[in-house]
């Protein structure tokens, strides 16, 4: 019964948007920096980056369609779900610092420091399919059918990880050339701060595991019911209209989002504008922290579809503002492109705060029109645009650089590209298409409304204990 639930306390309230904000900090390292790291310090053209990193998603990617899957049919001795979380505590760590280990040094050929970097990546990516699905698998199992406990969750998360990225950005940059002045390395200091920020993230993903213990015990399977079988569970996902609704729209927007991201540090690189790079994400953090504040009010009263739709075509109108004003006359205007950052950046966080509840919505509608309990599949599912979006996006950052003729810095070169406007192209105006081709589609095709999803659990868990109440019944 619900009432005999442990209480969820506001100690694991925070460690869990903690320990996912920290991860969330130390990738901040090579989501930024990446990308420049591979050019400008371990030598890598920008198309055999695009082609390398494009078989290393492509392969995330494969690896986030059996995740599900393989979480839904494990039991380890740490809980269904903690025991991935604490499995893949090493994996997260490891992965996100090789990525940013300069192995020019020891190692000549560029093809194999790209394959470091790729097997780097997928280690990091792989877990965090694993990772990501069994911690919003975990909501049901600390909120129960309370959708006001799964949104302070989700919105705590993404509040946290907001002042998170706040630090994060004021420190990164600043932190890494301090490190590299005083060690005399041009490249050290990426490693070193993403070793300390993955050690902080070790901490307190390893403090979670232990407060939310009791909900997650050793061989609990839930409520007595029949699991599914593969078929059953790939099936109730090809078949739940709403969500491959939320699953088109999410990998159109994703695929933007992981090419502005890719290429926004290049901007401030090329246009002689680098040392300006940490006030302008900072900036862009607080934003996002004062946006994930408002966010869940402006999701009471707009709903959590309103909240997506009006999101997303904010986010492409700060893509068109880039595109057409970030650049003009042969100047950059930092100025503008920083003001369009903030702006992208508070939108994007006006549905951020309800991000695994959209994909929990599908899986409650899905187990109560099919009567299969598939919601571990259907967070699984909340991974797949990101992954599409980092296979196709992230490839498009090499090939987009490639496009405008990007040449990587040289003595007394800040870094050049032969045609800016495709740059803008590749910086604005693709990502703004794709952000406003989500927002149409989730406006005109997507119709599970909040109420209707509370609906759905609050039978769901009914449904779970009646099952449970009449297995009892028969072992008596």
């Amino acid at each position: 019964m619900e009432s005999n639930k442990p209480k969820v306390s506001s100690a694991l309230v925070n460690f869990y948007a903690l320990s996912n904000g920290l991860n969330t900090m130390a990738f901040t390292v090579p989501t930024l920096y990446l990308t420049v790291f591979m050019t400008d310090y371990l030598g890598i053209s920008p198309v055999a980056l695009g082609t390398g990193m494009l078989i290393a998603r492509t392969i995330d990617f494969i690896v986030s369609l059996i995740a599900g899957i393989i979480i839904e049919k494990s039991n380890m001795k740490h809980g269904k779900f903690l025991s991935w979380i604490r499995l893949l505590t090493v994996t997260l760590f490891f992965g996100n610092i090789i990525q940013m280990l300069d192995t020019s040094a020891f190692v000549s050929n560029t093809t194999v420091r790209l394959i470091i970097v790729m097997i780097a990546y997928i280690s990091f990516h792989s877990s965090m399919n694993f990772y990501a699905t069994s911690r919003a698998s975990l909501i049901p199992k600390l909120a129960g059918a309370d959708m006001d406990a799964r949104k302070r969750l989700t919105a705590r998360q993404s509040q946290v990880g907001a002042a998170v990225s706040i630090i994060s950005s004021a420190i990164t940059l600043p932190l890494v050339q301090f490190i590299e002045r005083t060690t005399g390395s041009p490249s050290i200091g990426y490693f070193v701060v993403a070793l300390i920020f993955s050690t902080l993230f070790v901490i307190a993903n390893l403090t979670f595991v232990k407060l939310a213990a009791p909900f997650d015990p050793p061989g609990d399977t839930g409520p007595a019911k029949a699991r599914p079988t593969v078929g059953q569970m790939v099936s109730s996902v090809v078949t739940n209209k709403q969500m491959l609704i939320l699953f088109l729209c999410f990998t159109f927007t994703g695929i933007g989002n992981q090419l502005y991201a890719g290429v926004t540090t290049y901007f401030f690189r090329v246009t002689g504008n680098f040392s300006k790079y940490t006030i302008v994400l900072t900036a862009r953090s607080i934003c996002a922290f004062l946006a994930s504040m408002m966010a869940p009010a402006l999701g009471r009263k707009l709903g959590k579809k309103g909240a997506l739709v009006i999101s997303w075509f904010l986010v492409a109108l700060a893509g068109f503002a880039i595109r057409f004003l970030a650049f003009t006359n042969g100047q950059a205007n930092l100025v503008v492109m920083a003001i369009c950052m903030c702006f992208k950046q508070m939108s994007m966080y006006l549905y951020m705060v309800f991000m695994a509840n959209y994909w929990l919505d599908c899986g409650e509608y899905g187990y109560y029109t099919s009567g299969i309990d598939n919601r571990t599949m259907a967070v699984t599912v909340m991974n797949w645009p990101t992954k599409i979006g980092m296979a196709l996006g992230g490839s498009l950052v090499g090939y987009g650089l490639a496009w405008a003729g990007y040449h990587a810095p040289t003595e007394g070169n800040l870094g050049t590209f032969d045609s800016m406007r495709r740059f803008m192209d590749v910086i604005g105006l693709i990502p703004a298409v794709c952000a406003a081709i989500g927002a149409v589609g989730i406006l005109l095709l997507y119709k599970l409304t909040d109420a209707q999803a509370a609906e759905y659990a609050k039978a769901n868990v009914e449904r779970e204990q009646a099952a449970k109440a009449a297995a009892a019944a028969e072992n008596e």
